[in-house]
């Protein structure tokens, strides 16, 4: 299977989720109801899908994030806030033996800034 995950910067501005099995010609897409902004996702080993991105929404404001996508459903279940703020967004994410590396940039502390977090799942 194959699986994007793609912003939309019109209309209701949330995420869609994909999925395609092989030859990956026929995609069939699922409204997630989050906008998110920057989007990365990356799939575990033991199947569960990670995504990381920029969410604008609730009360914290705009800050960057790891969330669980389910892929039945589409919909997000968020697992933590990194630390950010303002101007933020665009992660990258890299599994190492177990432990999660993730680089984004953000504004909270001032000038914008590009962070690295160690995040053991």
């Amino acid at each position: 299977m194959c699986y994007a995950l793609a912003r939309r910067d019109e209309g209701s501005r949330s995420a869609m989720f994909g999925t395609a099995p092989p030859p990956y010609a026929d995609w069939t897409w699922q409204d997630t109801g989050l906008a998110f902004g920057g989007p990365d996702l990356l799939l575990l080993p033991d199947g569960r899908l990670l995504a990381a991105g920029r969410v604008s929404e609730g009360e914290a404001g705009p800050h960057t994030a790891l969330l669980w996508l389910d892929p039945a459903t589409g919909q997000f279940t968020e697992l933590l806030t990194l630390p950010s703020g303002g101007d933020t967004s665009y992660p990258g994410l890299a599994l190492e033996e177990g432990v999660l590396w993730v680089s984004y940039y953000s504004s909270h502390e001032g000038p914008t800034s590009i962070y690295l977090a160690k995040v053991q799942l």
